[in-house]
């Protein structure tokens, strides 16, 4: 997965930093690496949910607490839950810690975009690799969404309500 990123990202003229570190096994741990290098960017979280024999990928940023029960209209159940590692292995042949914002092989998973990510200038993910992290400005993400044939959908809102929008950002 790591080398189908680096490819998007160079078949799209996108200008990103490839940053080093030690494994990072959470979010938290991104993060705690992210600020000892200086790198006080939008960071990424990447879950996969299951439900209803289907599996989703939701992007956010990483000080967003991401609750399935707030997707189960959209999702049509109320039986949401977190994808465990065999499954997020035989979707995405990701790992559940560094679960990349793109990139994946399957095509066929619909992916739900947290427009806030827009509002800032750099986003950083994860590649499927814990010891690397990728930089990109953040509209260049959104330009990577457009390109993709997963099915890509927008969210707005959070704390209260969410809004599921079909439009680009």
């Amino acid at each position: 997965m790591y080398q189908n990123i680096i490819d998007i990202l160079k078949n799209n003229n996108i200008e990103y930093q490839e940053i080093d570190h030690e494994v990072s096994e959470s979010c938290e741990d991104s993060k705690n690496l992210r600020a000892e290098a200086g790198l006080e960017w939008l960071g990424s979280k990447n879950i996969v949910f299951h439900c209803k024999w289907n599996f989703y990928i939701v992007v956010t940023h990483a000080d967003k607490r991401i609750n399935a029960k707030r997707f189960k209209k959209e999702f049509w159940s109320k039986d949401i839950r977190f994808a465990n590692q065999d499954e997020i292995t035989a979707q995405i042949d990701g790992t559940i810690w560094c679960i990349p914002s793109f990139g994946y092989k399957n095509i066929m998973i619909p992916l739900y975009i947290d427009s806030e990510i827009f509002e800032h200038e750099y986003f950083m993910f994860n590649p499927d690799d814990p010891t690397k992290t990728i930089r990109i400005r953040s509209w260049d993400l959104n330009h990577i969404y457009t390109t993709l044939e997963n099915p890509v959908k927008y969210f707005l809102g959070w704390e209260e309500t969410m809004e599921i929008i079909e439009e680009d950002v």
